[in-house]
């Protein structure tokens, strides 16, 4: 498949927990990709200023956000890891879709696991949906082109 010139759509996309796609999912923020500097000086260096190398990669949470439904899977799964549950980690992966639904980028979070469980507020004068947001914690992340 060829590359897809210009910017992307972020509109048309899938989540894949457990090995089954689910197209439910509204809302995804993919998370901040961090490298730590790390600054050191040769003991032989007459310079005040640092080296600089990369340290550990650090990543902020892969937030998912859906309308609540009677589907308690996000939950279920929070409380796995809640009560320490060895079997919580999956591997997560988003599919970025083009408008003709192919695979345009594909998103590979590996050992993740529900870190934060939240719902909107309900509010009496209020007609809104009731929005189900998990954040995920994990290992590492990968980006590829199919």
């Amino acid at each position: 498949m060829a590359a897809h010139a210009g910017p992307l759509e972020g509109s048309n996309f899938i989540v894949d927990f457990a090995g089954t796609d689910d197209a439910s999912f509204s809302h995804v923020e993919l998370p901040v990709a961090h490298i730590d500097e790390i600054a050191y000086r040769p003991g032989n260096d007459r310079s005040n200023e640092p080296h600089k190398q990369p340290g550990l990669a650090s990543y902020s949470h892969l937030v998912l956000s859906r309308g609540l439904s009677a589907n308690l899977d996000l939950w279920t799964w929070w409380e796995g890891a809640r009560d320490g549950d060895p079997a919580v980690d999956r591997t997560v992966v988003v599919k970025l879709l083009d408008a003709t639904d192919q695979l345009v980028l594909t998103w590979q979070f590996r050992n993740a696991f529900p870190a934060v469980y939240r719902l909107s507020p309900l509010d009496a004068a209020s007609s809104d949906i009731v929005i189900e947001t998990v954040e995920l914690a994990f290992d590492s992340m990968d980006v590829e082109v199919p």
